[in-house]
């Protein structure tokens, strides 16, 4: 279980420099992962939590953009957060698109990640669009 303190943690706001516009979305935030890993390690312990990734695809696309087509990678994984201590275990999906793809791949999971620490209370004012 989370207690009231560990809640109240977990919810605090993250950083100014860990929140940025998402740089081809003017309405969408991008959140730095390592807010979010900092906020688990602080809350839970450092090595007291665990994240794992589901691979689901990784393929090869073309994106049509005002500049021409493009060549990218568009990944999909599966994140699972565990928190044994307290009982936590959560899933979500995550995706990204890049020319690159393992950098697809890893902004899939830092997708998933940003969204299972929502559930948590971290960073879930930013989902509330504040």
């Amino acid at each position: 279980m989370i207690d009231n303190e560990m809640r109240i943690e977990l919810e605090k706001p993250i950083p100014g420099w860990a929140v940025s516009q998402h740089p081809t979305k003017p309405n969408r935030t991008v959140i730095h992962p390592m807010a979010v890993v900092d906020r688990l390690n602080s809350v839970f312990g450092f090595g007291q939590w665990m994240f794992s990734v589901e691979f689901i695809s990784c393929d090869k696309s073309v994106q049509k953009t005002q500049r021409g087509d493009r060549d990218v990678y568009v990944s999909m994984v599966k994140g699972i957060l565990e928190i044994p201590e307290h009982s936590v275990y959560l899933e979500q999906f995550g995706g990204s698109t890049n020319d690159d793809g393992g950098d697809a791949l890893k902004g899939g999971a830092t997708d998933a990640l940003t969204k299972i620490a929502s559930y948590l209370g971290i960073c879930a004012s930013i989902y509330r669009g504040h």
